[in-house]
């Protein structure tokens, strides 16, 4: 297949996909170990995660037709949050020994497809998602995020969306500036951050302000927007609810941080060297390795 466009074209027309990687591996794992679905090799190395992979990849390249794709990988559990907060994701579970061994095939997957693959030690996929993200809407590129993490919607601007995905295989839920209040609740994509600093978040173990929950902390953005808001006018929130903010202003804060995605991390990306298009003879290969029958038949 040919690449889709060319450094000619104008940056208007073109369009990246920013693909959280592991997202979708797990996701496609335990969709299908969950009929006990577990494809292996005839060499024996697992491979469903890897299939559900190129299925949710290709299906969202085919439907929302991306210029330039980019994959984001996780480094490891280390990262500047589990440094600042260990407890940070610290619940939790080991992933399941059949899928472990897929990780690193992942990378070599993304690779035979010849797209770009970034992970920085340190740093999660969502905030290298979040970087590149910037620098191309920036440059009046049109962004798609393609994610199962809600905390990406922090991201979206006039040229990016995040593109969410939903319960059975090719659902999708766009979101944008313009329905952002209707699916979140919020007005403005930064005051996810601001949500999560207030209620948690118990899948990332944020601890947020103890007994506020969503619709509480939507009530408090809705009247002062922020968190600094929030205390800049403190003595116009009634109750006990005032001397819980006040005596957990500091893990508010913290929270907070834990939840706000990088978007300033130096990348190495170049949009030029993301232009979608493959090398058949290369995937192929890769496909006959993994044992992706049907899937050969897909680019053949």
């Amino acid at each position: 297949m040919e690449a889709a466009m060319n450094s000619d074209t104008p940056q208007s027309e073109k369009h990246l996909m920013l693909i959280d990687s592991f997202a979708l591996l797990f996701r496609g794992y335990f969709a299908t170990a969950v009929t006990g679905n577990l494809m292996q090799t005839s060499t024996g190395l697992y491979t469903n995660g890897l299939y559900q992979f190129t299925r949710y990849m290709m299906d969202a390249i085919k439907r929302f037709k991306p210029t330039h794709v980019v994959c984001a990988f996780d480094m490891g559990k280390t990262t500047f949050r589990t440094e600042k907060y260990p407890e940070y994701k610290a619940q939790r579970q080991s992933p399941p020994e059949p899928l472990i061994p897929q990780f690193d095939k992942l990378w070599e997957l993304v690779e035979a497809f010849d797209i770009p693959a970034f992970g920085i030690s340190g740093y999660e996929a969502d905030d290298l998602i979040g970087s590149i993200a910037k620098q191309a809407s920036g440059e009046g590129v049109k962004v798609s995020i393609l994610t199962g993490d809600g905390d990406s919607v922090q991201l979206i601007d006039e040229n990016t969306q995040v593109l969410m995905l939903k319960k059975g295989f090719g659902n999708y839920e766009a979101i944008t500036l313009d329905n952002l209040y209707e699916l979140k609740g919020v007005k403005y994509p930064h005051q996810i951050i601001e949500l999560k600093g207030l209620m948690g978040d118990a899948s990332d173990n944020i601890p947020g302000c103890p007994n506020v929950g969503p619709k509480t902390a939507l009530k408090l953005l809705e009247q002062f927007e922020t968190i600094d808001g929030i205390y800049a006018r403190i003595d116009e929130v009634a109750g006990k609810l005032k001397q819980r903010l006040i005596d957990n202003k500091d893990l508010i804060y913290m929270s907070k941080e834990l939840a706000t995605i990088q978007t300033d991390i130096e990348t190495l990306f170049v949009l030029e060297q993301s232009e979608w298009g493959w090398n058949k003879e290369k995937l192929q290969a890769k496909f006959e390795e993994f044992e992706f029958k049907s899937l050969i038949r897909t680019i053949a």
